[in-house]
């Protein structure tokens, strides 16, 4: 092969290569959609699309050409009201949802089709070539409120029967656990077992009864909550609090500076006193 046809060749696959890496680079493509197309169980609330595009698509003149690019409709052909928000922080994301303060409300179960318009641009002027759809179902909230029923039900159902059986061993226990009524005391039987007279088997018994009758109060007065005391002086139990002897001077004499102080003294005196013969009588307990 001669020389300059291979500079040719060459010269004409650098002129292609460089033609396809420019249609690339131009060209606007639709990247991704969530709902993606065809997804099924999609949410009811804020119905819309996200579209993700590969070149930015936020300018000034690109919003006014592509706003009315974006349109949605359900599986009846209508048409839903639409609000096409541009992202200005992410170039190419483009939010197509439905306007609900034009009354609209999503059906259960439907689906929705959304088509974006060949001639879509992008900021420098590069255009969609060919039109897209995007197509998702709502999810079916009827079978979602049975599954739902059907839990609750299970659970409910669940929660009664152990409730029931745990009543039924409480039930059992307090059976086992009574205690089988006493047989009534016979004093000419309990004379002929032991050969005592009826008279000391009858005062044995009054003794015996008289016993357990004492015993019974004594733990029944050992389970009851004993009363609270009464203080009688808050100040030693608790801090920052002061034990007053006497009511505070009401004169205007009685309330000066000295007197205040004097009667300070004096309650101090008074309670050291008090803790003084605490600790006497205890030492005497002691001895």
């Amino acid at each position: 092969m001669k020389r300059s046809t291979l500079i040719a060749l060459l010269a004409a696959v650098m002129v292609m290569a460089g033609s396809v890496f420019s249609f690339a680079a131009d060209g606007l493509t639709l990247v991704s959609s969530y709902p993606e197309d065809g997804q099924k169980n999609t949410s009811m609330e804020n119905l819309g699309v996200k579209l993700t595009f590969s070149n930015p698509i936020n300018s000034d003149e690109a919003k006014k050409i592509d706003e009315s690019k974006f349109s949605i409709v359900d599986e009846e052909g209508e048409k839903v009201p639409v609000k096409v928000l541009f992202s200005d922080k992410n170039d190419g994301l483009v939010l197509v949802v439905a306007d609900i303060d034009e009354g609209f409300v999503a059906k259960n179960n439907c689906e929705y089709k959304l088509t974006i318009d060949a001639g879509l641009v992008d900021n420098e002027g590069n255009e969609l070539a060919q039109a897209q759809t995007v197509t998702f179902r709502t999810y079916n909230q009827r079978v979602n409120n049975m599954v739902n029923m059907a839990m609750m039900f299970i659970m409910f159902g669940g929660i009664m029967f152990l409730t029931m059986r745990q009543n039924k061993q409480k039930e059992e226990e307090s059976q086992d656990k009574k205690e089988e009524p006493k047989e009534a005391f016979n004093p000419y039987r309990e004379a002929r077992r032991t050969g005592k007279s009826v008279e000391e088997v009858k005062a044995e018994q009054a003794k015996k009864e008289e016993k357990e009758a004492k015993k019974k109060a004594r733990k029944k007065k050992k389970d009851e909550t004993p009363a609270e005391k009464k203080i009688e002086n808050c100040a030693q139990y608790l801090n920052n609090v002061y034990h007053v002897h006497a009511p505070a001077p009401i004169s205007k004499a009685d309330r000066s500076m000295n007197a205040l102080i004097a009667m300070r003294r004096e309650e101090a005196r008074a309670e050291k006193a008090e803790k003084a013969a605490r600790e006497a009588a205890k030492k005497k307990k002691r001895k």
